[in-house]
């Protein structure tokens, strides 16, 4: 995926910067383009667009993610937004932190383009190291003796270490927006198939509907054809060619009764007991996933944790080296992407279980792309406080690191350690994790579920989840209380589990 570079310069020396960094990445071997969606945008679509903030980032990360596929680099600059901003009075004020929002909602690295050899570097460094943004280098129009800047008229060949820098950095602000983008355009790289079973509820018939929009999943859903149909029309939803089954009448009904009798006799449950069971939408639509009809299932809306998880438990069971499921939420803030586990299933782990719950949090955040640091969470940080709870999660982290000596966890922290530099080097001087941790343990799901409630509602921050983990195939749980938004965010999350990465 390519790296996007957002050139912030002076309207007469954009252009110039734009051209020295194209030539730039060009000269080393790399692959190039420049972006600039609103040149060719006619005033209507303008109009429609600049007034309405989030309409007008999704059009622009739309444009930008064939872009980000096909180059290694991606060079935008931001003085053709504002031209086409400054023709809207309302977008004026909507839009009066635009590089900021640019850099956040398309993940990008800013190069700051400075007049006078970089007087003004000092002053720039700090603004954008505030509100999050990485900024590795500088061009300068004049000389400059500064490490991280480069004159314009620099010759190319010689011009090695400006590139080793764009090279080198690692975008370190990530929107809601752009997660979001990124996670469907994971889910459509490889179709996968979820079933849901709850389509007596409408959110779940018009979120089918807006994942077969984006072409983010094949689905199934359970109910009766009749019902379902009706209720779609009635919603003007569309869900044609969308298989509709219905549990009970269907004829696979026989095959997954006996499977699901040869799975759980053991455990004394009766063939009449089976046939009973595998009737309702959870069993059904469980069996669909372990016998390969469907690669997921979401469910939860109606149902409650319990009858979501336990037909999981019983017939697509734990995959090998996990003893428990676990589950993370994304935390979506404005700048960054947390993982918070388990706040959704375990109400008091003991140290083996949070040495789990930590790995398999980790391997989730992997599989999303992130490169985890996993702070095992307390109220104390390293030795600095004694008691058993401090010992528990002290004994966890000893426990998961055996178990993974290449992981980046450490613990006990408290939370301010785990995600302040300066608090964190204080605290914990020497730890890979302290001060920038993006996976956190909680030491109990009353400590995990307070937290991340508190971050959401408090915070206004989008929470994706829970996101269950540890079992062989994905099956994922939702609040009764979830929005249409909330299920789309989980199929899609489920679908990109499906897909192993």
């Amino acid at each position: 995926m390519a790296k996007g570079i957002l050139v912030l310069a002076p309207s007469e020396l954009e252009q110039e910067a734009l051209e020295f960094l194209q030539a730039l990445c060009e000269h080393y071997g790399k692959s190039v383009c420049v972006f600039a969606p609103t040149k060719d945008l006619k005033h209507g679509v303008c109009e429609l667009l600049f007034t309405n903030k989030e309409a007008f980032f999704t059009h622009i990360l739309n444009l930008y993610a064939p872009l980000r596929a096909a180059h290694d680099y991606v060079l935008m600059g931001a003085c053709p937004f504002k031209d086409r901003l400054n023709h809207f009075t309302e977008s004026q004020k909507l839009y009066s932190n635009l590089e900021e929002d640019l850099a956040r909602h398309l993940n990008l690295v800013v190069v700051q383009v400075l007049k006078n050899g970089g007087a003004q570097m000092g002053f720039a460094t700090k603004y954008w190291q505030q509100v999050g943004i990485l900024s590795p280098l500088f061009l300068t129009q004049g000389p400059t003796d500064t490490a991280n800047a480069l004159d314009l008229s620099t010759p190319l060949e010689q011009a090695k270490e400006a590139f080793n820098a764009l090279e080198g950095a690692k975008p370190t602000c990530l929107s809601p927006l752009a997660f979001q983008q990124q996670i469907l355009e994971r889910a459509k790289s490889n179709l996968k198939t979820i079933v849901l079973p709850e389509s007596g509820d409408a959110r779940i018939l018009k979120a089918a509907h807006a994942i077969l929009q984006l072409k983010a999943a094949k689905l199934i859903l359970l109910g009766q054809k009749d019902k379902v149909d009706r209720d779609a029309k009635d919603l003007g939803l569309d869900l044609k060619d969308t298989p509709i089954l219905d549990p009970k009448t269907s004829p696979l009904l026989d095959e997954f009764a006996n499977t699901l009798y040869e799975l759980r006799k053991s455990k004394g449950l009766s063939l009449e007991e089976a046939q009973k069971l595998i009737k309702t939408p959870t069993y059904f639509g469980t069996m669909l996933v372990h016998l390969g009809h469907a690669d997921g299932m979401v469910s939860g809306a109606t149902h409650t944790t319990a009858d979501t998880v336990r037909p999981a438990l019983q017939i697509i069971k734990l995959a090998p080296g996990n003893n428990l499921v676990s589950s993370v939420f994304f935390m979506c803030l404005e700048t960054k992407v947390y993982v918070f586990g388990d706040c959704a299933i375990n109400p008091n782990p003991n140290s083996a279980e949070l040495a789990q719950i930590a790995l398999a949090s980790a391997k989730t955040a992997k599989a999303f792309g992130f490169d985890p640091k996993v702070a095992m969470l307390s109220y104390s940080t390293g030795t600095s406080g004694k008691g058993p709870d401090v010992d528990q999660v002290a004994k966890a982290v000893q426990i998961a690191k055996e178990m993974d000596g290449t992981l980046a966890l450490d613990g006990p922290l408290q939370f301010d350690a785990s995600v302040d530099v300066a608090t964190g080097s204080k605290k914990m001087p020497g730890s890979p994790v302290a001060g920038h941790a993006n996976v956190f343990i909680f030491p109990d799901l009353d400590a995990g579920n307070i937290a991340y409630k508190a971050v959401q509602r408090c915070a206004h921050t989008l929470a994706i989840g829970p996101v269950l983990q540890g079992l062989k195939k994905p099956v994922n749980d939702l609040s009764r209380g979830c929005l249409v938004e909330d299920v789309i965010n989980t199929i899609i999350i489920t679908a990109i589990q499906a897909q192993g990465l």
